[in-house]
């Protein structure tokens, strides 16, 4: 058999071989001695007289970078972690205390204090959300501050309690938790599951697995954050209208508490209501935009009001708290007892001690197989949700503040605080968007002012517990409703629906899950949506049809794997059949940058079922590994082209000489590269 390209005409002989001869001309040549149809020969040029075959060029493998060894890779990474930019890099400290100054420490100051004033009432609301005594929320919010002023590499995060973080422990720990005696849920499982959440963030961020928050979309995300504001908003509700005994879940609560509204507490209410207001109110002097002479220099007492005005406005939450505390302890200290205050919490840092794995409570034991049984999803969802949340935040902020954040060493981080947290009797913690917001806000320059933060929140456990007795509870859930109310995004919504309305389906369904089967669940619903639709693409590839010299041209313009594989086979027969007289088809690689097992199976079954029909296919292009691998498969028949016009070229040849491209023997490789 013999065919013409541009570069000459090739023949193939008997053992499958190909030459190529400089001479463009047509006939018969006697057979060349090949190797499995894998070594080209070229007929002795007119100029020198010499025959040159492929092997003197080096071999098809030579093309192809080779892997290097498993131990090799393993002696680079233990050499790699050895380094003091790795150093660097874990402790981020290391980089930026020795550049640090007077003028950074007073922001980082201001900050710091200003959050830690923020988390103090924050912390106690979350607990209640969590499902566990106020005191808690204190106990998770300062060990972690020090332990992230190590590790942390972002200078805004600040970390501690969250109202999505509180919530799922709720739904996943406290719910199922058996009662103490003096009617508090007891805190081991909760305590466990921080733990726990911390290991797999240790070995995520070990194993550089930051990159996974990178299959959920953003609308997934924000739609789950915004559902989630809303059920923590509508949990609230109860506290804040002095009910007892209503669910967490949207649709209960609402209903729940639908049917007891005769039996609201009207002073609660008119407490939180105006708690919400006030928060949203003192919040607005941040807001403020003084303006400023460039000609002129501000005086000092000028800037230092202009400061002191906005640290009132990021400190909204706890001048709320503590106005309503007066407001409570006034009306107890004349015999008016009609608002629900916050109540005895213990004073005192919490005892240090390895996190208990299994409850012993009087009669009631539950061993540390029955707890993990009873976490289930829990303990995958946990970690998920802490990272997504963090890195949301982290992201925006270091986008904002133009920083780099490294997903990998937050999770190292996150992680850390976690493990250490549950030996400190915290749960889960995250960074919290209110208070990274805050510490923004305030110019923080480093991380350093986490540890102020956590200064704040020990003097308060050491010295200020009797003074929480007064925090009315509504305020607390009024503080929180505030808080959780700036999460819930319209604006992400309205824009996705002009730029792109296929986003708008995963937003929608997201959010309805999170609202009508809970958050544990919703997010599971997001995610599996958002793989979908990421996969959809994959597993039904577009593909372009086209005709060349009267030759059907097969494009598809993604990968061809096992998801794919199957359809491609399908479409493009149907396709060549489509016509009175079937196509050959040139199928073009060119977009291909990978193919598995299932994709060579398929090329395989492609050329079985065009023979059948009598009809012919050769591949055109494609890139060397995806021809390697074809190669190794050793696919009987087989030609791949250079180009799409070469391909075209061949069979034009082929149909001239009334040659039949698989008349050489089964199992040889032919191929133009």
């Amino acid at each position: 058999m013999v065919f013409t390209t541009d570069q000459g005409t090739e023949k193939t002989g008997k053992d499958g071989s190909i030459r190529l001869d400089t001479t463009v001309h047509m006939g018969t040549e006697a057979p060349v001695n090949g190797h499995n149809g894998s070594m080209y020969s070229v007929t002795p040029s007119a100029k020198t007289g010499k025959s040159t075959t492929l092997s003197e060029f080096g071999s098809y493998d030579d093309i192809v970078t080779p892997s290097v060894p498993l131990k090799e890779r393993a002696k680079d990474y233990v050499r790699s972690c050895c380094t003091m930019d790795t150093l660097k890099r874990k402790l981020p400290i290391i980089g930026w205390l020795p550049q640090y100054n007077f003028h950074k420490l007073q922001y980082d100051l201001i900050a710091g204090i200003t959050v830690g004033m923020t988390l103090i009432p924050q912390g106690l609301a979350y607990a209640g959300i969590a499902g566990l005594p106020p005191v808690y929320g204190l106990y998770s919010g300062y060990i972690c501050c020090f332990i992230y002023v190590l590790t942390g590499s972002a200078k805004d995060i600040t970390v501690g309690p969250s109202a999505i973080m509180s919530l799922l422990t709720a739904s996943f720990a406290t719910s199922l938790s058996p009662k103490l005696p003096n009617g508090d849920v007891d805190p081991t499982m909760a305590i466990m599951l921080g733990f726990t959440t911390g290991l797999i963030h240790i070995v995520m961020g070990l194993l550089n697995l930051g990159i996974l928050v990178s299959y959920i979309s953003f609308p997934v995300i924000n739609a789950f954050a915004s559902a989630a504001a809303i059920t923590i908003a509508v949990s609230q509700l109860r506290t804040l209208l002095g009910l007892k005994g209503v669910p967490n879940d949207f649709v209960e609560a609402l209903d729940n508490i639908r049917q007891r509204l005769p039996y609201i507490n009207v002073w609660d209410m008119t407490m939180g209501l105006s708690c919400v207001v006030v928060v949203i109110l003192i919040k607005k002097l941040r807001e403020i935009k003084f303006k400023t002479d460039p000609n002129k220099e501000t005086p000092i007492i000028i800037s230092a009001l202009r400061q002191m005005v906005y640290i009132i406005g990021a400190a909204s939450t706890a001048i709320t708290v503590i106005l309503a505390s007066i407001v409570l302890y006034i009306l107890e200290q004349n015999g008016i007892h009609a608002i629900t205050p916050t109540g005895y919490i213990k004073p005192g840092l919490p005892e240090i001690r390895v996190p208990d794995f299994s409850i012993s409570n009087g009669n009631f034991t539950m061993s540390s197989s029955e707890m993990f049984s009873k976490l289930g999803a829990g303990i995958i969802v946990m970690p998920i949700i802490a990272l997504i949340e963090a890195m949301a935040i982290g992201k925006f902020f270091a986008r904002v503040n133009r920083y780099k954040l490294d997903p990998n060493q937050e999770l190292l981080s996150y992680g850390i605080c976690n493990l250490v947290n549950a030996f400190f009797q915290g749960y889960t913690i995250t960074g919290a968007f209110s208070r990274t917001a805050i510490n923004a806000q305030c110019g923080v320059k480093t991380t350093l002012g986490s540890i102020f933060t956590g200064i704040i929140v020990i003097i308060a456990l050491s010295f200020m517990t009797p003074i929480f007795y007064y925090i009315p509870k509504c305020a607390l859930a009024g503080v929180i409703i505030a808080a959780v109310l700036a999460m819930v995004d319209v604006h992400t919504f309205v824009a996705l629906y002009k730029a792109n309305k296929v986003d708008v389906f995963p937003y929608l369904v997201t959010f309805a899950a999170t609202l009508l089967i809970g958050v544990q669940w919703g997010i599971f619903v997001g995610i599996g949506l958002s793989l979908l639709i990421l996969l959809y693409p994959i597993a039904r590839p577009k593909m372009l049809f086209s005709a060349l010299q009267g030759f059907m041209v097969v494009t598809p313009t993604t990968g061809l794997s096992f998801p794919s594989a199957e359809y491609l086979e399908i479409k493009a027969l149907d396709r060549a059949l489509d016509v009175e007289k079937p196509n050959h088809v040139i199928l073009n690689m060119e977009h291909l940058s990978n193919m598995d097992f299932s994709g060579v199976q398929a090329i395989k079954s492609l050329m079985a079922e065009f023979e059948v029909h009598a009809m012919k296919l050769i591949l055109a292009q494609g890139q060397k590994r995806v021809r390697k691998q074809l190669k190794r498969a050793k696919i009987p028949n087989l030609i791949i082209a250079r180009t799409v016009e070469e391909a075209a070229e061949i069979f034009t040849a082929q149909i001239e000489s009334g040659t039949d491209p698989y008349e050489n023997e089964e199992g040889n490789f032919m191929s133009r590269l």
